[in-house]
């Protein structure tokens, strides 16, 4: 595959910026769908915690932890198979082959799905004590609502997977972003109102979000595929029934993948059920709502993320390093103009920004405070995984996902009993840590790029200055939580009119002359 290493082309300038622009308009619609999930899953998660009593939630936000897990390691990279098969078979006219790739990938699943699914079910006791702790009374119901959870999980995901592979990202951001998490929240209001709060009760909002994305999102991709119709001389059991090389190319591409997701997920999730099963659900609920917190930052950056691939891709495949470089810069600072205000707040506000889950939840502002620090860093990376990836290297990001994962366990496992929830802390702190600046120096040194220059340089001092600094000093006058608000509004009321002039360098002024083009239209 190629690479950006070696001569570079004749179009490979600097002033190359067309890439950039398109992954500006493309992440558009992600960042809005990113910025309600965001808020949305936020509510979801300081309702619960306002609703139940800190054990109850404790059990919630495990049981979540563990169903994200299975999903993780059932989907078996599928979803991200679909993305890529799809598209290239679209891309090189071959329509006929959409359909048996889509039964290549689901097929595996969808049984291993099932399996799982009625295993857990049928063990639901045994599973329940090896997942929840002996304070958690209802673990083997709660096992038994994840196992019938994790099939819809599995097919929306891959469902939306194979939408966006046919080019279609509206389904994702409408399904995922939006009704989901909206689900979520009336269902658990309507709990709410009814007095059903306990952890086995909450978890069955989950189940309803995923089933409302399922009734929207499967018709939506069968009308898609009635835009590539069979073939006239196949029968429709021909159409859908794949062959040998297509089954044996799809799983040598999702395989790896497949493998690193599942420590993703693992880095993400894994400490909240070590917490929960070590230290109880009260010490878990805690834990969880202060890294909820992180979802703002970490869903901007994955929308930006997932913007930036396409053309970053092409860039590594026409060996174009200098443009490859400014959009890397580039892209960087758009994540951290992003996600620097969120995490300079969370660290300077921790206190009063727990308090809203409850005072009993205040003791978890020390663990807001480190992750938010370490994620600092880690945006300054940029898309440094993005890059490794779609640069050919995708055995390396498995292999540094895999390594991250260790690290977490590892230290979880050592911190945990003499440190309690600062001891989770300290070990997602590492394992973010490797997962960012260990691809660092890979695309360093072997794709020669990094995120660093003048511009990322501005979009760390500016939020610095107005988001760390400035709240900072109004904090050390004791003028309580009306001087971290006046703070904060007096930095947003000077941040967005800097972004506004410098959007000529961020180059988001395509993005707003297509806004102005099309409110001319209407």
């Amino acid at each position: 595959m190629a690479t950006v290493s070696g001569p570079e082309r004749k179009d490979s300038t600097p002033h190359d910026t067309s890439g950039t622009r398109r992954a500006a308009r493309g992440g558009v619609a992600n960042l809005i769908g990113a910025g309600y999930s965001g808020i949305a899953s936020f509510a979801v998660t300081a309702l619960v915690a306002r609703i139940a009593t800190t054990s109850d939630a404790g059990v919630y936000f495990s049981a979540l932890s563990v169903l994200l897990i299975a999903a993780s390691l059932v989907e078996l990279g599928v979803p991200v198979g679909f993305v890529y098969f799809l598209a290239r078979y679209r891309g090189l006219g071959r329509t006929d082959l959409l359909r048996k790739a889509l039964t290549a990938g689901a097929v595996p699943m969808l049984v291993l799905g099932v399996i799982v699914a009625t295993v857990g079910v049928v063990f639901r006791d045994q599973l329940g004590r090896v997942f929840f702790s002996d304070a958690v009374t209802d673990r083997a119901g709660i096992m038994a609502i994840i196992s019938i959870t994790l099939v819809f999980l599995i097919v929306t995901d891959s469902v939306m997977g194979a939408t966006r592979g046919l080019g279609v990202m509206r389904p994702t951001v409408i399904a995922d972003k939006f009704v989901n998490p909206t689900v979520q929240l009336l269902a658990l209001v309507l709990l709410a109102g009814a007095g059903w709060t306990g952890g086995d009760q909450m978890i069955w909002t989950r189940t309803v979000g995923v089933t409302a994305v399922a009734i929207l999102i499967i018709p939506w991709l069968r009308r898609l595929l009635r835009r590539y119709p069979r073939r006239a001389e196949e029968t429709l059991s021909q159409a859908w029934a794949p062959k040998r090389k297509i089954i044996g190319e799809f799983w040598r591409f999702t395989g790896p993948r497949a493998l690193g997701q599942i420590a993703q997920v693992g880095i993400q999730r894994v400490d909240v059920v070590l917490v929960a099963l070590w230290l109880g659900p009260v010490d878990a609920a805690v834990y969880a709502a202060a890294t909820r917190f992180l979802v703002f930052g970490q869903l901007a950056a994955n929308a930006i993320g997932t913007a930036v691939q396409p053309q970053i891709s092409a860039l590594t495949a026409r060996g174009a390093r200098a443009p490859l470089q400014h959009l890397y810069r580039t892209s960087t600072a758009w994540v951290m103009f992003a996600t620097w205000p969120f995490y300079l707040t969370f660290i300077v506000q921790a206190h009063w920004l727990m308090r809203l889950f409850g005072n009993q939840y205040e003791r978890g502002a020390l663990v807001l405070q480190i992750l938010s620090a370490a994620m600092l860093i880690a945006t300054s990376c940029g898309a440094v995984d993005a890059v490794l990836l779609m640069a050919g290297r995708s055995t390396w990001t498995m292999i540094n996902a895999w390594v991250a994962l260790i690290v977490n366990v590892g230290l979880n496992i050592w911190l945990i009993p003499q440190m309690g929830i600062l001891g989770a802390t300290i070990a997602w702190v590492a394992s973010i840590l490797v997962n960012n600046l260990v691809p660092l120096v890979q695309v360093a040194v072997g794709i020669r790029v990094h995120p660093f220059g003048r511009i990322t340089l501005s979009a760390a001092i500016t939020p610095l200055i107005l988001f760390g600094l400035l709240p900072w000093v109004v904090s050390l006058t004791r003028a309580g939580v009306w001087g971290a608000a006046g703070a904060l509004v007096l930095g947003v009321a000077v941040y967005l009119p800097l972004l506004w002039r410098w959007r000529h360098t961020l180059e988001l002024t395509e993005i707003l002359r297509r806004r102005e083009r099309r409110a001319s239209a209407e």
